[in-house]
């Protein structure tokens, strides 16, 4: 009689495999959950509508931060030229706000896996 050969597993695929389901799970980008209490957004104060990011960067006219709350339940974030309404242009004392959201619109929750398109950053 033969003996029995046995075959071992290779590491290198199970270290591939693993780092590619890391990846998967930390590389969700937007329309993914958030740690922050908000979503930022640039606005139109004037016309309610939505504006690129760049905008309230550089302070110009009526443009201002926008808050929306998150919660367990998806949001969703409109797109720049959509109305912006149904949050607040104060972000509330000890809250954190994730900056960053698509210009595209976005669903965002908070709490979970993944990424947040977001740079940490408080409100201002």
């Amino acid at each position: 009689m033969h003996p029995v050969a046995r075959r071992r597993a290779s590491r290198t695929v199970t270290v591939g495999v693993v780092a590619a389901l890391a990846a998967s799970l930390t590389g969700c980008g937007q329309g993914s959950n958030v740690s922050e209490d908000y979503a930022q957004i640039c606005r139109d104060n004037a016309t309610e509508k939505r504006l690129p990011d760049d905008d309230c960067n550089n302070h110009g006219g009526s443009a201002g931060w926008y808050y929306y709350a998150l919660g367990s339940n998806s949001r969703t974030v409109p797109a720049v030229g959509q109305q912006a309404t149904g949050g607040t242009d104060t972000l509330p004392a000890g809250k954190t706000a994730a900056r960053g959201i698509s210009g595209d619109g976005a669903s965002v929750s908070r709490g979970g896996f993944g990424g947040s398109g977001s740079d940490g950053s408080h409100g201002s």
